[in-house]
């Protein structure tokens, strides 16, 4: 059950990837902070933590991922 969330959330990615930076969900993926304070304790689990541990998972290199979700065939053929 775990595997086919995994490999969802990673064929998600890529397409996110794909997408132009003007779209709202790609502009969600890489917020800033541009006022204020966070809370106090522990921080929140991001999208992008959960990211980089499914592409560990999968042993996917962590700094070469970008570049190949852009190649939507490629992509889809990894994470399969």
């Amino acid at each position: 059950m775990e595997y086919l969330l995994i490999r969802k959330n990673l064929r998600w990615t890529g397409y996110l990837m794909r997408m132009s930076p003007d779209r709202l969900p790609k502009q969600i993926l890489y917020p800033q902070l541009s006022s204020g304070h966070r809370k106090r304790g522990r921080p929140r689990l991001r999208f992008k933590n959960t990211l980089k541990r499914n592409l560990k998972l999968r042993d996917i290199k962590t700094d070469s991922w970008t570049s190949l979700s852009q190649q939507g065939d490629k992509w889809r053929a990894l994470v399969k």
